[in-house]
């Protein structure tokens, strides 16, 4: 039985298909530098992100803000409910956000291309400090050792 990467890189349904072998590329050369960090010695603890490129945050905004206002959930005491508090756990930097779910070890991020294309920064090497700085920062989490560009 073949298994995909732990780390895919995909493309908002806005991006034309023609991108699709620098998405290959990136998540090739993502999956090598975590293996050489060695974050794939443990078969029991891998972690799994899902990367989605999209043009902007803004446009992403709104599905971060209506995943929090679906779980809305209150007890008879008015606390929030282990949903409302799973929906509330996105990370949002300038040009990504990301949503960690430590207790099934996966990671679901967009990455934002729209200013990195108006600000003239080389875009491959803006979408990998991108992709670093999200594994980075969930994989100090797990005390596992930092991925270099």
């Amino acid at each position: 039985m073949q298994q995909g990467f732990p780390i895919t890189i995909t493309a908002d349904s806005q991006f034309s298909s023609s991108l699709k072998p620098l998405l290959a590329q990136l998540e090739m050369w993502l999956n090598f530098q975590a293996l050489k960090a060695d974050w794939y010695s443990n078969e029991d603890f891998i972690l799994s992100f899902y990367f989605i490129l999209v043009r902007s945050l803004a446009e992403k905004a709104e599905h971060l803000r209506s995943a929090s206002a679906d779980t809305q959930v209150k007890n008879e005491k008015g606390e929030e409910s282990a949903a409302d508090a799973l929906a509330k756990r996105w990370v949002v930097e300038p040009g990504y956000a990301y949503q960690n779910d430590s207790s099934k070890l996966t990671t679901t991020a967009f990455i934002a291309v729209d200013d990195l294309v108006q600000g003239g920064v080389g875009i491959e090497q803006g979408i990998k400090a991108r992709l670093i700085a999200v594994a980075n920062a969930v994989g100090q989490q797990h005390c596992l050792i930092a991925l270099s560009e």
